[in-house]
This record gives C-alpha cells, sequence and structure tokens, in this order.
C-alpha cells in the first residue's frame, strides 16, 4: 500500500506549477483507487462509527475530572507502547467506564490500540514523525485535530470512490484510512498549499523559492475567521436569552442532541447584537433544532429520509444556498477538504452526527455575518483588542492612543524605547472559497498585500505624530492580518503567526540599526 500511496519526489513552492498539478491529479487518482475495492455503506458507516470516537477522544480534554493526578496520568499514558504493556489502558478503561459507560470505554480502548499500532506501522515505514505524534495521548490528541479536515474530505469521499465489495468493519476502519491521510491525503495537500505559496509569490513579481508554508491555521488547527466566539462579549440580551434555553447534559456524555442545541443558543446569545434571528441563520438554526429532536438516533447520530428532508425544507423555507450547504456532494478529496456539507447519502438514507451539524451550524453563522458591514466594524475593533492583548503577553506596553489631531491609529505600543505602531487588518474571506483554487487565492493575496504595503507608506508619512505625542524618535509601523497572506515583507504578519511579532520586531531593528 505504502508504494500505491506515496510519492518518492518531494515537491515544495518552488516545484514547476505543472509537476504541483500532475501531482494532486495522481494522488487524487491514488485515493479513489484504493478505495474502489472497498463496499460503500459498511465503509462509510465504519468510518463515521471511527468519527465519533475521535471527537471523543479530542475532546477528553474538556472534562474536569476533579483528579489531578488521574487526569496526569491519563494524558501521559504512552499510546505508541502499548503494544508492549496494556496495563496503562487497564486502569484508565475502568475509570472512563465509571465516568462515561462501558461502550465509551471500549470505543476509547480500540482507538488506543488501533493508533498504537498505526503508531508502529508509520515508524518502520519510514514516517517517524506521523508515529511520534502517537507518542502519548496528548499527542495523539493533538495529530487527530492537526487532521480533523482529512478524516471529513474521507467521510464525503467514501460514497463514491468506493465501487466494490470488501466491508470495512468500524474495528479497522482506522488503519484502512489513515494510511490514505498520511501517504496521499497530507502530500496532495502540500502540492496544493505549494501551488498557493508558488502563485502567489508569481503575481507579486516575487522570485520562486522553496520552504514557503501559507499559516492557514491559527492555534489548535482552528480555521481563522473574523472574530471568533470566545472573543465577542455578550451584551445582556444574549445572557437572558442562553439562560432562558440553554438544556441541562447529561454529565456522562461527550455529545448528545441537547449539546447541539446548546450550541445553537450559545451562538444566537454571543452574537445576539447583529440580528441573527432576523436572517438566514435563524433558517438554518430552526431546521438543525428540529432534526435534533426528531431525526437523532442514539443521541449522536442523524438520520432522514431525503424526501423527509426535502419536506423539511420546504417547511422552514430555507433558501437555496441553505439547501447546498447542507447536501453537498463532492466529486474529489480537494473538495471534501473544503467542505462543511453535515451530510452523506448512505444506503438511501442521509446521515450526519451532532457533531458535524454543530461544525456546519458554526460555519453558516459566519457565512450568514460577515457580508454584514456593522458586524465587519464591529469585529474590526474586537480584533484589535486581541492584537493587544496578544502584544501585551509578548512585552509590549500598550498606549492609550487612538487618535492625534483627528488621525486614527488601531494600536499603539512601546519596547525598550521604540514605538511599534500596529495597524490591525480585519479583511476576511471564507477559506472554503480561495483554498481551493489556487488563482484565486494568488489574486485575492495579491490585492492585500498590495493594499497593506500602501497602508505602511501611508503610517510612515503621518509617524511625526507619534514622535511629537510620545517625544520617541524611533517609530516602527506594522500590520496584523487575519487572513494568511503571503509576502516577503516581515511587517505584515498574519495573526497566526502573531507568537512570531516579538522576533519579527527585534530582527527589524537589528536591520534597521545605524552602523
Amino acid at each position: 500500500m505504502t508504494e500505491s500511496l506515496s510519492a518518492h519526489v518531494v515537491l515544495s513552492s518552488a516545484s514547476p506549477e505543472q509537476a504541483l498539478l500532475d501531482r494532486i491529479a495522481l494522488q487524487e487518482k491514488q485515493v479513489f483507487d484504493w478505495l474502489s475495492r472497498f463496499e460503500p455503506t459498511s465503509s462509510t458507516l465504519a468510518w463515521l462509527d471511527n468519527l465519533r470516537t475521535i471527537e471523543e477522544c479530542i475532546n477528553l480534554q474538556t472534562v474536569h475530572w476533579n483528579d489531578d493526578d488521574f487526569s496526569s496520568r491519563l494524558f501521559r499514558m504512552p499510546v505508541a507502547g502499548l503494544v508492549h504493556d496494556l496495563a496503562p489502558l487497564r486502569e484508565l478503561h475502568a475509570r472512563l467506564t465509571d465516568r462515561f459507560s462501558a461502550p465509551f470505554a471500549n470505543r476509547f480502548r480500540q482507538l488506543m490500540l488501533q493508533a498504537s499500532s498505526m503508531a508502529t506501522s508509520f515508524i518502520s515505514q519510514g514516517m517517524g514523525e506521523v508515529g511520534g505524534a502517537m507518542h502519548n495521548l496528548s499527542t495523539l490528541i493533538g495529530y487527530l485535530q492537526s487532521r480533523r479536515r482529512h478524516f471529513v474530505a474521507l467521510l464525503h469521499v467514501l460514497p463514491t470512490a468506493c465501487r466494490g465489495n470488501v466491508r470495512i468493519e468500524p474495528f479497522e476502519a482506522l488503519t484502512v484510512m489513515l494510511p490514505i491521510v498520511e501517504f496521499a491525503g497530507v502530500s496532495m495537500m502540500s502540492a496544493h498549499g505549494g501551488l498557493m505559496a508558488r502563485l502567489a509569490r508569481e503575481s507579486l513579481g516575487l522570485p520562486v523559492k522553496s520552504g514557503v508554508e501559507i499559516p492557514m491555521l491559527d492555534a489548535g488547527f482552528l480555521e481563522p475567521e473574523r472574530s471568533r466566539i470566545v472573543e465577542i462579549h455578550w451584551q445582556d440580551a444574549g445572557y437572558k436569552h442562553f439562560y432562558a434555553m440553554r438544556e441541562p447534559l447529561r454529565p456522562d456524555r461527550l455529545f448528545s442532541a441537547a449539546e447541539l442545541r446548546n450550541d445553537i443558543v450559545t451562538i444566537e446569545a454571543a452574537y445576539a447584537e447583529f440580528d441573527l434571528a432576523g436572517s438566514d441563520f435563524a433558517i438554518a438554526a430552526g431546521l438543525v433544532r428540529r432534526l435534533s429532536r426528531q431525526c437523532v438516533v442514539r443521541d449522536f447520530w442523524v438520520e432522514v429520509a431525503p424526501d423527509v428532508f426535502a419536506s423539511m425544507l420546504d417547511a422552514a423555507k430555507a433558501p437555496e444556498a441553505l439547501r447546498a450547504a447542507l447536501v453537498q456532494p463532492v466529486l474529489s478529496y480537494m473538495e471534501g477538504l473544503s467542505s462543511y456539507a453535515p451530510f452523506v447519502q448512505v444506503e438511501g438514507m442521509l446521515r450526519s452526527t451532532v457533531t458535524l451539524l454543530s461544525r456546519f451550524i458554526y460555519n453558516w453563522r459566519a457565512r450568514t455575518l460577515d457580508s454584514r458591514k456593522r458586524y465587519q466594524i464591529r469585529t474590526g475593533f474586537i480584533f484589535e483588542t486581541v492584537v493587544k492583548d496578544r502584544l501585551s503577553e509578548q512585552g509590549f506596553v500598550v498606549q492609550d492612543i487612538k487618535r492625534i489631531n483627528r488621525r486614527e491609529f488601531d494600536v499603539v505600543t512601546v519596547m525598550e524605547g521604540v514605538v511599534w505602531n500596529v495597524q490591525c487588518k480585519n479583511n476576511f474571506v471564507d477559506l472554503a472559497t480561495v483554498d481551493s483554487d489556487a488563482r484565486r487565492f494568488a489574486r485575492y493575496n495579491r490585492a492585500l498585500v498590495k493594499a497593506y504595503e500602501k497602508a505602511l507608506d501611508k503610517e510612515r508619512r503621518r509617524e511625526h505624530l507619534l514622535q511629537a505625542r510620545l517625544s520617541i524618535d524611533n517609530v516602527q509601523h506594522m500590520v496584523v492580518t487575519r487572513f494568511p497572506v503571503v509576502s516577503d515583507n516581515p511587517r505584515i504578519v498574519p495573526f497566526s503567526l502573531m507568537d512570531e511579532f516579538v522576533s519579527r520586531a527585534r530582527t527589524l531593528l537589528a536591520q534597521t540599526a545605524t552602523p
């Protein structure tokens, strides 16, 4: 299998455009060829079952154990070492059974055994980095988070790519799917990223070079957005709505239909000031609530017949955009990587999970709000606050300056006798609309970089205002951008690389210092 799915020549952003396109096409074909021998229904259902276990594992981080010693032992459990000693897993199994249930603990045990086996396999095939990511439970969770988009992409291609009669059982699904992700999916995505970086640099007139990576994801492998729900300051109306509508949750479950409904309530409460109730989000929220009450099986699976679903959509007066977003068959693995559609059709039924519906409704909130001018302005101010906090953590002292002579400034800081004037650019577009089209990404990237460079020039022309106000001659100008741009300008910092700000600042000072 390794021979059929791996690519022997490593490509990068310096590789020829056609070579990158050929690699993407080759590995798309390899994914579909490898899956073609499997039977579609059992494969898709088995993978849905594994997605549940994976999400349960990831969300163990959110559990309050009230036992620091147990928590430490849990997350330090040597997953890769379980092939030699099962004692740590046996000990944890009993505690997980008491905290949740025997089926939950059994699913966790099966995932750990599969991960342990896969770690050994990857290491033996020269993929030590992947095997090492499964060293203990904590690192395994990080690995699983980093592969979430790939796992969803597989879900979407399985119903069409699988055309054979070989069944896949839930206990073996991970050992079938992970090699596809690692030997084809990751390198396919890497080739596409290289293509995006190459075309973006070409559009800016920059020389092609290797090692250029696009900083797409924020911390925790989260996709960037204008403003995260944890950054929003709730208004009183939001709190009232939340406490009036939230439902009690069973302590023995990490996911449930009630939690899905609570997720919707939380979104409605956090964004109450933007009138979600009068938007397409309200239609989607009402539909998901109805699905959660009428179509959820065993408090996790969502199953609905297509004709029943169509009737629900008609009753909700769902717009075409929402209908298309809910059920969106994909033709390729790359399309699947950008999909938020929660449903796949298997054996004549539309199937999903409460976690996939939660992911969808959160993304639909962004699609609903991102085009609203008031939301853009409000989240711009929120972004400034977030940038201030991150700069303060790195030793910059934020100054109480918003206007000088009726000229506005975003974030002004001082560190070690130097003024750092930071512009916060909350420009944003849904990554799903650009990261599947390298040329579209390059065009958008060029427009943003050119605009940011003009903004830096403008700030230089008025730096005398800051010099006079702060009595400091050395003024440096920077841009922090929410959208992950490709640029050689060290003064343009994608927010996903915000932790590098202070090191960039010191490098710039060293480069501009007078000999």
